[in-house]
């Protein structure tokens, strides 16, 4: 008998009711789907077949679906909480009915988790596995070895690519560059920001590598950066992480970290603190370095 599964999918532009998540947004909502359904007995499949990114990652039938369109256009949309009542409730009607299929778009998920279990990992990995084309340009871009640092100054830079960072965030984010990445540098750092300018700036002034391309975190429209950037991220030995817009790790940078176990640094707004995640998941923020200096 074919499984019943429900469909995380990624809608086609203008049939959002809300905005389209990023692909951050999107994967931290796949496993949060992926272990919900564990217990009900139900498959995930993913559904970017209305996108162009589906174009740039290398097929997989245990991971892809390809759903009517009409079907996709009609999923219903879970953006809040990650305790979101709704889709639980969705899903045991799901679980209970004879539907075969149940068509739905999440972002829910817990953005501060440290560590993933290894079924997820495999599961989601999938998702990575860019298309040879892919691979092969960023591996002529970057070295072997690696890190990145990515930078998220907010939505708005996407839509101008002149967007310049206000003084004081600037600022803020030069001294945590100075403090804490450059002095720890022991291979190239790649560097990756939303804001255009900002990228190409901090390249230059503290000699870090970056790609050329406006980055985008969307799966329609430029999306050919955007699997660029997840595949750096994919292959990098360590990534750091500055929010200078919102209180939260990144699901793109972070979860990606997480997923194949890369070792990462994150600084967020408002107060920057240093919050490193080693790769078996253990926090380490700056309190915790100084306690442990302080006993020698």
């Amino acid at each position: 008998m074919t499984a019943r599964r429900v469909v995380q999918v990624y809608k086609a532009p203008q049939q959002w009711l809300d905005s389209p998540p990023g692909l951050g947004d999107f994967v931290r909502g796949a496993c949060h789907l992926f272990e919900t359904l564990q217990p009900l007995g139900l498959d995930l499949r993913i559904d970017v077949s209305q996108t162009e990114f589906a174009g740039l990652i290398a097929g997989n039938e245990s991971f892809f679906h390809s759903g009517e369109a009409s079907r996709v256009a009609g999923a219903t949309e879970y953006f809040e909480d990650h305790d979101h009542p709704l889709l639980l409730k969705r899903l045991e009607e799901f679980r209970r009915s004879g539907e075969p299929e149940l068509y739905v778009c999440t972002n829910l998920g817990a953005w501060d988790r440290r560590s993933l279990p290894d079924a997820t990992r495999d599961f989601i990995g999938a998702f990575y596995q860019f298309s040879d084309d892919v691979e092969r340009e960023l591996a002529a871009a970057v070295p072997a070895a690696y890190e990145v640092l990515s930078v998220r100054c907010g939505d708005h830079c996407y839509d101008d690519p002149a967007a310049q960072v206000p003084a004081g965030s600037r600022r803020r984010i030069d001294s945590l560059i100075e403090r804490h990445i450059v002095p720890r540098r022991q291979v190239p750092i790649v560097v990756t920001s939303d804001c255009h300018a900002l990228k190409l700036d901090l390249a230059r002034r503290y000699g870090m590598l970056t790609l050329p391309h406006q980055s985008r975190h969307g799966a329609f429209g430029h999306v050919r950066p955007v699997a660029l950037d997840l595949c750096l991220l994919k292959h990098s030995r360590f990534n750091y992480h500055i929010n200078a817009w919102a209180d939260w790790w990144s699901g793109f940078s972070h979860y990606t970290s997480m997923i194949f176990r890369i070792p990462s640094m994150n600084f967020r707004a408002p107060r920057y603190e240093r919050e490193e995640v080693t790769a078996q998941g253990q926090l380490l923020t700056a309190r915790r370095w100084w306690r442990a200096f302080a006993r020698g």
